[in-house]
């Protein structure tokens, strides 16, 4: 594989990564991939001690398959000009656009086969960039067929189940102060308090809130984008991700026009590695620091090559070239 260095022009001048296979004769497929919430560089490294590895693993994956891989550090984050307190889901959705328009302008470049991966949050933005860019396939890993406000719902009541499980002087004190009765009308209080500012930050607690990123979520319906898809849509979950509804996949097909699958993978989590057991509230952010380390779930990179064979029935010839 080849990697090259890119500089993408949205409203802001953004960083990325360009992976080729080592031999290319022909027109290659190619592929964009959106990363998910939160301040991840384009191989899903957060800091030195969350390093998820997740988006350079999913590069490689696809370039040994044949394909030309786009991925990049979203406004704010790494290499990439901008605010991140201040970007909002559709300047997320204008520069992943960007992105996926300088994929399609690449030598070597199949402009009939570029496809878009997303992420947790990917899937939203992948989701609204196929309502309104061409592309040839749609992929959504950890996040198809949600709304934010219903992911942070039901992470608030699998937060209050934990509270009431938990062990020890921990759990003996959340039962106490009663925790887990106070997580939704404070949640519901914080949202009101965002969809009524009129500012692109707020403070909070002494913690600075990106209140226009999450106001414009509010107001986004991404089952209406579903219904304007009309490429090849993937859908994939993990049994064990407590962040993003896998139940919910079984609805995708009545929204997308086009061909559409989905799969639900046993003893996957949110960061698409394996895990034997289910995080917990308390065992969130350590379980992920544990698993980075870990290559893509086996049973995920089965299915992502299946489809890919099925969709682009000659990319194995360009791997051979």
């Amino acid at each position: 594989m080849r990697e090259t260095e890119v500089v993408i022009q949205s409203a802001v001048t953004l960083s990325g990564s360009l992976t080729l296979p080592d031999r290319v004769q022909e027109k290659c497929p190619a592929i964009l991939l959106i990363p998910g919430t939160g301040k991840l560089n384009r191989d899903g490294k957060v800091n030195k001690k969350l390093d998820l590895k997740v988006y350079k693993q999913l590069a490689q994956f696809f370039t040994e398959l044949g394909f030309i891989s786009l991925r990049y550090d979203k406004r704010g984050v790494g290499k990439s000009e901008g605010d991140y307190n201040r970007t909002g889901l559709w300047d997320l959705v204008d520069d992943s656009q960007a992105a996926v328009q300088f994929l399609k302008m690449q030598d070597g470049v199949d402009i009939e086969k570029v496809i878009v991966l997303g992420h947790s949050e990917g899937c939203t933005i992948g989701t609204a960039l196929a309502a309104r860019e061409p592309i040839a396939g749609l992929i959504l890993l950890a996040g198809a067929v949600e709304r934010l406000e219903e992911a942070l719902k039901r992470q608030r009541e699998i937060a209050a189940i934990d509270m009431r499980s938990a062990k020890g002087f921990i759990g003996f004190l959340l039962r106490l102060f009663r925790t887990d009765k106070k997580i939704e009308p404070q949640a519901q209080a914080f949202m009101k308090k965002v969809i009524a500012s009129k500012e692109d930050i707020m403070k909070v607690q002494f913690q600075t809130i990106n209140a226009k990123w999450m106001r414009e979520h509010f107001s986004y319906n991404v089952r209406e984008d579903l219904t304007k898809v009309t490429c090849p849509v993937l859908a994939i979950t993990g049994s064990r991700d407590v962040q993003a509804n896998p139940a919910v996949l079984e609805d995708l097909a009545s929204f997308v026009k086009g061909e559409s699958e989905f799969h639900i993978v046993e003893n996957m989590g949110h960061s698409l590695k394996f895990q034997a057991q289910t995080s917990h509230m308390l065992t969130i952010k350590k379980d992920l620091i544990a698993e980075s380390s870990l290559p893509l779930h086996p049973e995920l990179e089965t299915l992502l090559r299946n489809w890919v064979d099925k969709q682009f029935l000659d990319v194995k010839m360009h791997k051979k070239s």
